[in-house]
């Protein structure tokens, strides 16, 4: 079981290189590479949103972004919704329930701040974390679906808490 907490500026660096390899391993990236840096930019995500770490003996494996209606970071949380981001897991940690872990973190903080719904986007080719998504109780929200480039087509997805 890992430990979630904020990450610390001193593994900003480590929890954006989990993001951007997992993204990149998974081959949910835009092909002009462009969404590398946001994903390696853990810094401003702490900053401008919420940035969680789950550790695995206080070794950063996982990573989410926590976001707020009118967040520099939200894609579609509306007003009463907690949206979450950049979920990502080290793939020397894959299987071992990390994402899940992450994702009932951001589900306590949305109980606690009181809200209704939980939000999210995922790429339609990342059928893993779709899978764990659903599994989990989330269900389709296909009018938020949209496309930030024309090779990625993201898939909303939310929870009634």
């Amino acid at each position: 079981m890992a430990t979630i907490r904020a990450a610390l500026p001193a593994e900003y660096e480590v929890v954006g290189e989990i993001a951007a390899k997992a993204y990149a391993d998974a081959g949910n990236l835009p092909a002009d590479g462009s969404y590398v840096s946001v994903l390696r930019d853990a810094a401003d995500r702490a900053v401008n949103a919420e940035l969680l770490v789950a550790l695995d003996e206080d070794r950063p494996v996982g990573t989410v972004t926590v976001v707020r209606p009118g967040d520099s970071y939200s894609e579609i949380a509306r007003p009463g919704e907690v949206e979450f981001r950049m979920l990502a897991v080290s793939p020397d940690v894959a299987g071992r329930g990390v994402g899940r872990e992450l994702v009932e973190a951001v589900l306590e903080r949305a109980r606690s701040e009181g809200a209704g719904r939980v939000v999210l986007c995922v790429s339609e080719t990342a059928l893993r974390p779709r899978e764990l998504y659903e599994r989990m109780g989330f269900r389709r929200l296909p009018e938020r679906d949209w496309s930030p480039t024309g090779d990625i087509r993201l898939l909303g997805y939310f929870l009634e808490l």
